[in-house]
């Protein structure tokens, strides 16, 4: 990346965000473009990747300020990234995963994204030490962040939260979800208690049947005094496992809950797979709040590009992918993709650009 593209991105990410001050949005910029240039996110290796604007050492200092300025607000960051993020999708129908991921023994962090070709576009998140759970519980906590992606959005937009079923198995968290005006499918334990209008009482696991979908409508959760719920069970020939789920929804099959994985392979993306974030050092939870602002911007930016390779000339493609199949992620399409554009002294793409895979969506949701 030559000082030109650097210079151009700095620029971009600055008109983005006009709450943050000259030096509070240059910083952003800068990290964000080294962490696509490292792969990486410990602060030491960042700043050796940007010798074109100053010394390492004094780099990596300044990015210590930038993460730890208490006059960075996340919160407002917040809404004016998931605007920008709305502004590309093109889709007023969202399908919002929520999960929680740990870095070793030192960070846990719960996040809400939203899915997107296969991974999912981090929107608000919350950190904390493992050992130091919000006072506030774990549905409160997603219920926070939820609301705060509903309230950034127009009221029309139409909402779908899903959960795996260490998070779905919450009646608590699925009241709370509908009171606020959202769709929701989780995935809940086998073992939880479904009742037919006939009031025949079933766990959900002995629903299955082998290669085909059962569904019906009733009550969940009996110790809970029993919640309405469209209900959905399918067990995949080859696989174990069941996917018994919950919804509010009559319309949705139950196979959209394919989508929920998306998230595992946006935190490997921001993990191994990327920016390894587990090795970043920065245990504190204000500060890992901002540096994993900065992760996310640099992750958009790789996905722009991977979107416009899918949408580019299959002589382009050829030169990223393997033969005549997309082997790679989104993400790692991506990196590739800007690694050749900057080998061969081609511009970069400045404006972030989402545009979700219809065909897939409709294929999944089907």
């Amino acid at each position: 990346m030559n000082s030109q593209q650097l210079y151009q991105w700095i620029e971009q990410v600055s008109t983005s965000f006009p709450m943050l001050g000259k030096w509070q949005a240059e910083g952003l910029g800068l990290f964000s473009a080294g962490v696509v240039l490292a792969e990486r996110c410990t602060l030491s290796k960042v700043a050796e990747k940007l010798l074109l604007v100053g010394k390492p050492d004094s780099l990596e200092r300044r990015m210590q300020r930038w993460i730890a300025n208490p006059r960075i607000d996340i919160s407002a960051l917040s809404r004016c990234w998931i605007e920008m993020v709305m502004q590309q999708m093109s889709s007023e129908e969202w399908i919002l995963l929520v999960d929680e991921t740990k870095l070793s023994d030192h960070l846990s962090v719960m996040v809400v994204g939203v899915a997107y070709r296969a991974s999912c576009i981090p929107l608000v998140w919350r950190c904390y030490h493992p050992e130091q759970y919000p006072a506030e519980g774990q549905v409160q906590v997603i219920v926070n962040l939820v609301e705060q992606v509903r309230t950034a959005l127009p009221s029309h937009y139409r909402l779908t939260l899903q959960a795996d079923r260490g998070i779905g198995t919450s009646p608590a968290l699925i009241e709370a979800i509908a009171e606020h005006g959202l769709y929701f499918l989780f995935r809940v334990q086998g073992s939880s208690r479904f009742r037919q209008a006939d009031g025949h009482e079933y766990a959900l696991k002995d629903l299955a049947q082998l290669g085909q979908l059962w569904q019906g409508e009733g009550q969940v959760f009996k110790k809970h005094g029993w919640l309405p719920a469209h209900v959905r069970v399918l067990q995949a020939e080859g696989y174990e496992d069941v996917w018994c789920l919950v919804t509010n929804d009559p319309a949705l099959s139950g196979a959209e809950y394919a989508m929920r994985y998306w998230q595992e392979a946006s935190f490997r993306d921001l993990k191994s797979d990327g920016w390894h974030w587990q090795r970043s050092h920065v245990w504190l939870v204000d500060h890992a709040q901002r540096l994993l602002f900065i992760l996310v911007l640099a992750y958009a930016w790789t996905l722009t590009h991977g979107t416009h390779l899918r949408e580019a000339c299959p002589e382009v493609q050829l030169l990223i992918q393997r033969g005549n199949r997309q082997t790679y992620s989104l993400f790692r399409q991506g990196l590739r993709y800007m690694a050749r554009l900057i080998h061969d002294s081609q511009p970069l793409y400045l404006h972030l650009y989402f545009c979700p895979d219809k065909a897939v969506f409709k294929t999944v949701v089907s």
